[in-house]
């Protein structure tokens, strides 16, 4: 069995992927580690305080994975793996996603672009073309056992941020704080 659990950063994958290894006495296996570990980036962007991947990177990440039976699977990028028995796609409200990534002193930069990735879905896209059922969990409010156990009984949410005119507001400063970086 593998569990794939995926996010944008800050909504806790590392945390429940952890927690469900232990429940199921699964393996756990983060793809980031594995990048990291094995120097599979092609470079670091400074600007972004992120490492860069190519395509390269995928049939050794699948390679590592296919040695493992039963696995839980953090990842940032749910197309980077080629296959899983169930999807999830963890999602935390944009402003408690922000002020969480404040805390952790990222950049802004780093901030503004991973919660406009979580205002758009753009995850649980990537994830829904690749796997088409996946089941996306609002951990927006709950605690660790919560969201375990929505992950367990399959109980998944409905995760619509745009509908709210202040994430509305939100995107467009966040947009304002990119462009502010691209045009540098």
């Amino acid at each position: 069995m593998r569990i794939l659990i995926s996010g944008t950063p800050g909504v806790g994958k590392t945390e429940i992927s952890k927690i469900l290894s232990l429940k199921f006495n699964f393996l756990y296996f983060s793809v980031s580690k594995f990048i990291l570990e094995n120097k599979l980036y092609t470079s670091y962007d400074s600007k972004r305080e992120t490492y860069n991947i190519d395509d390269s990177v995928i049939q050794k990440i699948n390679d590592q994975i296919n040695k493992m039976d039963n696995v839980i699977i953090e990842t940032i990028y749910p197309s980077l793996i080629d296959n899983a028995d169930k999807i999830i796609v963890l999602r935390k409200n944009p402003f408690v996603l922000y002020k969480d990534l404040k805390d952790r002193n990222w950049g802004d930069l780093k901030i503004a672009e991973n919660v406009e990735a979580e205002i758009l879905g753009v995850i649980a896209q990537e994830a829904r073309e690749w796997f088409k059922n996946i089941c996306e969990i609002d951990v927006t409010n709950k605690s660790r056992e919560e969201v375990v156990k929505n992950i367990i009984d399959n109980r998944c949410d409905n995760v619509d941020w745009l509908s709210d005119d202040r994430i509305q507001d939100l995107l467009i400063e966040l947009d304002k704080i990119i462009s502010l970086y691209e045009n540098k």
